[in-house]
C-alpha cells in the first residue's frame, strides 16, 4: 500500500506565494494520507487480534504454536516440519515394536484407535449399525459410540460393507446421525491436550510394549484435582477390560518437570504382547495432557496412593516363640497381598534384641524372594531375638511392616550349613522344562559330618510349601545336582519357586535354602538356527543363533542335549545299516529386524511352535511321520537286485537312476516297507540340520575332506571316505555321486521338484536353475505345493570359487536328474553341498551311486 499523496506540494517561504488561497489544498492532501494511515493502522491491529487465536500478545501466540508442535522453547530456528517429525515418531514405534507409545491428543501423535466416523443408523436389538465409512475400523477392537447424551462402548465383530458393521452385542437404544463411532469423546485443546469432562473417554489402538511377563508403567499428565483417571486394559492375556489405579503421582512446579498445576500418575499395567488401554474421566473434569506408555516401570517414585500398597506380610518362620533355633535360620515371611494386583518385587527382614526395634541388630536389605538366610554370626548362641518384614511390589510400593514375632537360639551350636541355590538364579527365565538344579557344597558349622542326602522342592509361584508341586525326597544321589524329571514344570512363563536343603548323617537336615523363583519358556521348544550374515567369500559368513536372531556360542553339549541331534542314531533294519532322523520343524526366511536384518537364515526346532513347519522331510503320503531312516553307508549291492546299506563292500555303481530305485524299492518284499532311493527333502533335512551345527557351510573344512583326490572308488566304510561324515552318516560327500530323487530340471532347465506333502508327485516349480557354477544364494520360489526354501537348490552362482558362499559346485543342465557330494575326483568341488542336476536319468557311470532310505 502506498500513500495517497507520497509528495504533498511545499508552500514556498516567500509571501507572494504564501496566501491563504493555497492552504486548503494542502491540508485536503495532509488530511487524506492521515486518514489512510488511520485505515491501515486499524486493519493491521485486526489482522493481529485475529492472529492472536484469543491470547494477550502474538508472542504467547507464537509460543503456544511451538509447544504445539513439539514442545521446543526457545527460538524457532532448525525447527522440523511437523509432517517430518510425524514421520520419524512413526518410524520410531515400528522399528522399535512400539515398546513406549505416546499420545500427545494431535494429528500424526495419536494413539486412539479412530478419529471419529458419523453413524447413519443403529436400531435398539440389533447388533448392526451403519456408519459413514468403515474403513479404519478393525474388527475385535473396541470403540465409542457416542452423542450428546450417552456413550456406550462397542466391538466390532465383522465388517460387511463400506457402510455397514456388525457388532458384538445388540443395541441398547436407537442412535441416530447426530451420533458418532469414534476412539476417544474427549475435546481437543488449541494449546494441546484435550479437556476431558466428567464421562469423557478414550480408547487405544494396540500398542505392544513388550511379550515379556514384565509390568509395564503407563504415565498420564493431567490435572491435579480430586478426578480420577480411570485406566483399564485388556490383551491375550487379560481379554476382559480390568481396572489398574494408580501407584504414584509426581506433582508439577518448582524444578519437577511436569507444569504447575498438573501431575504425572503413574499405573502399573502388566500387559504382555499387543493389547489396548481405555481411558475414563470421573469425579471431575480435567486437562489431560498426554497418555505416555512404556515397556517397564519408570522408577520415578513419587507419592504413593496408599490403597495400593501390598499388605503387610507375616513371618511363618521361624514359627513365634520357636526354640532351639540354630545361627542361620532361614527366615521366611508370607502372605503377600497387593490390593493393586502387582507382581511381588521383594522382600526386607530386620533383627532386634529389642521387641520395639530401638535399635537394629541385621539388616537383610531388599530380597528378591520372601525368604532370607541370616548369615552366621548374626546370632548369639542361648538368646531371644526379634524379626519383622516388609515387602515391596513391582511399581516400588512398600508395606507396612509385619507384626514383630520372637525366637530363642539354641544353647550351643553344631549344625549342617544352610545351602545356597546355585542354578537358577533368582529370577531367571527361560527355562526348560528338564533344568538342572544346583546348590552350594556340602558343610557343617561346630561339628564334622558327612553328606549324606538332600532334599529338593518346587512349589508354584502362587502356591505354598504346605503342598510343593514337587518333592524330590531324601535324594542319596542328587546331593548338589538335581534334574528336574520330564512332566513337573509346564510352559508359558509358568513362574515357579524352588529351595533346598542338605542332610547330614549325623547333624541332621539344614535349615531350607532360600526360595529362588524362576519362570518356565514359553514354549519348551528347543529351537536354534543360524544366520548367513554375509554371501560370498568362498564359504560365505554365519552365525548360530537362538529363537530371537541373537547371537549364541554353542558347544558339542549344546546339540548333544537337543531332542533332534540326540535323537539321530543308528539302527539296524532288513539287515541294513540305518540311521535314523527323528521329526523336526523347520522356520527358514530374511531376518526381520536387529544386527541381522535382511539376512537369510534357518531354524529348527523339535516340537510345533508358531512360524515353524513340519520339515516335508516328515510328510508321506500327506500325512506326518515320527522319522526317517537314511542308510549309514552309500548304497551297496544287495545281491544283484536290492540297495543295501553295509560296512566293508565298494558302492554300487554303473547302473541308470530308474534302475537304482528299482534296486532301493527291491527291499519292500517280505513284510518289510517304505524303503526307496533317498530323496531331496531327507538330503535338505541332513543338510540344515549339519549347517547349524557346524556352523558353517564348508563341510571339507569343518568335518573333513572325505574321498575327494583319488583315483577310484574306496569302500563305503573306509577310513578315507569316512572323514566325511556327519552323526554316523559316512560318506555323505565324496567317493562316488550319490542319485537323488525328488529332484529334477525340465526342458527349460526349471527346477521341477516332489510336492512338499509327501505324495511324490512332481511340480514345476517358477524358478530356472542357474548355470553352472558356484552357488551364492540357495533359492526360496514357492508355489501352491512346493517351496523350494526347504532344500538347498542354487538360485545364483558365480564362476570365482572365491565369490561362492557354499564351499561347493553346482551344476544343471535342462531334463535332468540330482546327484549329490562329487566324487573321488572333485577335490574342493565336492562337499555338503554339492549338486549336480547334470546327466539324463538313462545315463550310468562307475562314479555314480546312491543311498538308500526308508519311511
Amino acid at each position: 500500500m502506498t500513500l495517497p499523496n507520497p509528495s504533498i506540494t511545499p508552500i514556498p517561504n516567500n509571501e507572494p506565494e504564501a496566501i491563504p488561497a493555497l492552504w486548503n489544498t494542502r491540508y485536503e492532501e495532509i488530511d487524506e494520507n492521515f486518514a489512510s494511515l488511520d485505515q491501515r493502522q486499524t486493519s493491521t491491529e485486526n489482522e493481529i487480534r485475529a492472529a492472536r487465536v484469543g491470547k494477550p500478545t502474538l508472542s504467547e501466540t507464537i509460543n503456544a504454536i511451538v509447544a504445539q508442535i513439539g514442545g521446543i522453547s526457545g527460538t524457532l530456528s532448525g525447527l522440523a516440519s511437523p509432517t517430518s517429525v510425524q514421520n520419524a515418531v512413526s518410524l520410531d514405534w515400528l522399528y522399535r515394536n512400539r515398546r513406549i507409545a505416546f499420545e500427545l491428543f494431535a494429528a500424526g501423535y495419536n494413539l486412539q484407535n479412530h478419529l471419529g466416523v458419523s453413524v447413519t443408523s443403529g436400531i435398539m436389538g440389533d447388533d448392526s449399525l451403519d456408519v459413514a465409512d468403515t474403513s479404519g475400523v478393525k474388527v475385535g477392537e473396541d470403540y465409542l459410540l457416542s452423542d450428546a447424551t450417552d456413550t456406550a462402548l462397542v466391538r466390532v465383530t465383522a465388517i460387511h460393507s463400506g457402510t455397514r458393521l456388525r457388532l458384538a452385542a445388540n443395541l441398547s437404544r436407537n442412535w441416530g446421525a447426530g451420533a458418532k463411532l469414534t476412539g476417544s469423546t474427549l475435546v481437543a485443546r488449541p494449546e494441546g491436550g484435550v479437556d476431558g469432562a466428567i464421562g469423557g473417554q478414550w480408547v487405544s489402538r494396540a500398542i505392544n510394549l513388550g511379550d515379556d511377563n514384565t509390568s509395564r508403567a503407563v504415565v498420564i499428565r493431567r490435572s491435579l484435582n480430586a478426578g480420577e483417571a480411570r485406566l483399564y486394559f485388556r490383551d491375550a492375556y487379560t481379554t476382559a477390560w480390568t481396572e489398574r489405579a494408580w501407584s504414584v503421582r509426581r506433582s508439577g512446579g518448582g524444578t519437577s518437570g511436569v507444569p504447575e498445576g498438573f501431575a504425572d500418575y503413574e499405573y502399573v499395567v502388566p500387559m504382555r504382547g499387543d493389547g489396548y488401554l481405555r481411558l475414563v474421566v470421573d469425579g471431575e473434569p480435567m486437562v489431560i495432557k498426554h497418555v505416555v506408555a512404556l515397556g517397564s516401570g519408570t522408577g520415578q517414585g513419587g507419592y504413593v496412593n496408599p490403597l495400593m500398597r501390598p499388605n503387610a506380610p507375616k513371618i511363618s518362620s521361624p514359627a513365634t516363640g520357636a526354640t532351639n533355633v540354630i545361627e542361620t535360620p532361614t527366615l521366611t515371611a508370607s502372605n503377600y497381598v497387593s490390593p493393586a494386583g502387582n507382581a511381588f518385587s521383594t522382600a526386607q527382614f530386620q533383627i532386634s534384641t529389642s521387641s520395639t526395634f530401638a535399635s537394629v541388630l541385621h539388616d537383610s536389605g531388599e530380597k528378591s524372594a520372601m525368604t532370607y538366610s541370616v548369615p552366621a554370626g548374626v546370632l548369639a548362641v542361648n538368646t531371644t531375638f526379634y524379626v519383622r518384614a516388609r515387602v515391596k511390589d513391582v511399581a516400588g510400593l512398600v508395606s507396612d511392616w509385619s507384626a514383630v514375632t520372637s525366637f530363642t537360639t539354641k544353647a550351643s551350636y553344631a549344625y549342617v550349613n544352610t545351602p545356597t541355590v546355585i542354578t537358577p538364579t533368582s529370577g531367571q527365565a527361560e527355562i526348560p522344562e528338564q533344568p538342572t538344579l544346583q546348590s552350594s557344597a556340602f558343610a557343617t558349622t561346630g561339628g564334622a559330618d558327612t553328606h549324606a542326602a538332600s532334599q529338593w522342592q518346587i512349589r508354584l509361584a502362587s502356591g505354598t510349601w504346605a503342598a510343593p508341586l514337587h518333592d524330590s525326597g531324601a535324594s542319596t544321589t542328587a546331593k548338589t545336582s538335581y534334574t528336574v524329571p520330564a512332566g513337573v514344570l509346564v510352559a508359558g512363563q509358568t513362574q515357579y519357586v524352588m529351595r533346598v536343603r542338605h542332610i547330614g548323617a549325623s547333624l541332621g537336615a539344614s535349615e531350607w535354602s532360600s526360595d529362588i523363583a524362576f519362570m518356565t519358556k514359553q514354549q519348551f521348544a528347543q529351537i536354534i538356527g543360524i544366520v548367513c550374515t554375509a554371501t560370498g567369500g568362498g564359504a560365505g559368513a554365519w552365525q548360530r543363533v537362538d529363537e530371537n536372531f541373537n547371537a549364541i556360542t554353542t558347544t558339542a553339549a549344546t546339540f548333544n542335549n537337543h531332542p533332534t541331534y540326540a535323537g539321530i542314531v543308528p539302527q539296524t533294519i532288513d539287515g541294513q545299516a540305518m540311521v535314523k532322523v527323528p521329526k523336526f520343524y523347520l522356520k527358514t526366511g530374511t531376518v526381520p529386524s536387529g544386527p541381522y536384518a535382511g539376512k537369510r537364515y534357518w531354524m529348527v526346532s523339535d516340537q510345533p511352535v508358531a512360524g515353524f513347519s513340519v520339515h516335508p522331510a516328515f510328510m508321506n503320503a500327506g500325512a506326518q511321520i515320527d522319522q526317517f531312516w537314511v542308510g549309514k553307508y552309500q548304497g551297496t549291492n544287495d545281491g544283484g537286485t536290492k540297495l543295501g546299506s553295509v560296512a566293508g563292500v565298494a558302492p554300487l555303481v554303473s547302473i541308470d537312476f530308474p534302475t537304482m530305485q528299482a534296486r532301493a524299492a527291491a527291499r519292500n518284499t517280505g513284510g518289510v516297507t517304505g524303503f526307496g532311493l533317498w530323496n531331496i527333502y531327507q538330503l535338505s533335512a541332513i543338510q540344515t540340520l549339519a549347517l547349524i551345527e557346524m556352523g558353517g557351510s564348508d563341510s571339507q573344512a569343518l568335518v573333513g575332506q572325505g574321498h575327494v583326490s583319488g583315483s577310484s572308488a574306496l569302500a563305503v566304510d573306509n577310513a578315507t571316505v569316512a572323514q566325511a561324515t556327519w552323526r554316523g552318516i559316512v560318506g555323505l560327500w565324496g567317493n562316488v555321486w550319490q542319485m537323488v530323487d525328488g529332484l529334477q530340471t525340465d526342458a527349460s532347465s526349471k527346477y521341477k521338484i516332489w510336492d512338499k506333502n509327501g505324495n511324490k508327485t512332481y511340480q514345476t516349480t517358477s524358478l530356472t536353475a542357474p548355470g553352472s557354477n558356484y552357488p551364492v544364494t540357495m533359492a526360496t520360489a514357492s508355489g501352491t505345493d512346493y517351496d523350494l526354501s526347504t532344500v538347498f537348490a542354487a538360485e545364483t552362482t558365480n564362476a570365482t570359487a572365491g565369490n561362492g558362499t557354499y564351499g561347493d559346485y553346482f551344476y544343471q543342465n535342462p531334463s535332468c536328474v540330482a546327484y549329490h557330494g562329487g566324487n573321488w575326483g572333485y577335490g574342493a568341488y565336492a562337499g555338503l553341498f554339492a549338486l549336480h542336476v547334470y546327466n539324463a536319468a538313462s545315463d550310468s557311470y562307475t562314479y555314480v551311486g546312491g543311498r538308500l532310505a526308508k519311511v
